[in-house]
This record gives C-alpha cells, structure tokens and sequence, in this order.
C-alpha cells in the first residue's frame, strides 16, 4: 500500500516540477542575435535567426528567467513567460 501512495504522489507532483516557460521574439533585424539567460542558477542561450518569428522556451521552475548578456539592449532585467519581444537595430522592445 505504501509503495501505492509513493506512485501516486510522484505522479500528481511531477507535472508541477516540469515546468517551461516561453517567450515569442520577432528579429526585424537581418543579422542573428542571442540572449543570454540564467534562470534558477542554470545558464540559457537563445539563438534568434534574423528576420524570423519564433517561440524560444526555457525550462524552468521559475515564470522568469534573468537576462545576463547578449546582442541585444532589454529596458529591463528579466524576460517572464509569454511576453512577446520585437527585436529592431539591436534594441529589444516589448509587446
């Protein structure tokens, strides 16, 4: 019965741990950009092809994850789950 209960925990509890979160970014710059990320102590990069629209997802416990560095000026600190960033002569803007 014990070993029951441990299954059905670890079931019910596991969806809870396997979160992602994500964010669109459209690049109107030709050139490729990165993001760099750390999001709950591990390190994330996202690569953004030029010219492109795309859904980058960073797996995370956290809705947020830190930006540390890149090609490209944010106006804020971090990026959070399904914001939507628009990337124009090397400056990212929200929305």
């Amino acid at each position: 019965m014990s070993k029951l209960i441990v299954v059905v925990f670890t079931i019910l509890l596991l969806p809870c741990l396997a979160q992602a979160g994500s964010v669109r970014i459209y690049n109107s710059d030709s050139k490729p950009h990165v993001v760099k990320l750390k999001c709950n102590g591990s390190s994330k990069i996202l690569q953004v092809n030029g010219s492109a629209t795309s859904t980058y997802t960073f797996h995370s416990t956290a809705s947020q994850c830190e930006i540390v560095g890149g090609s490209v000026g944010f106006s804020v600190s971090s990026i959070k789950d399904g914001q939507k960033w628009t990337f124009r002569s090397g400056l990212a803007s929200q929305g």
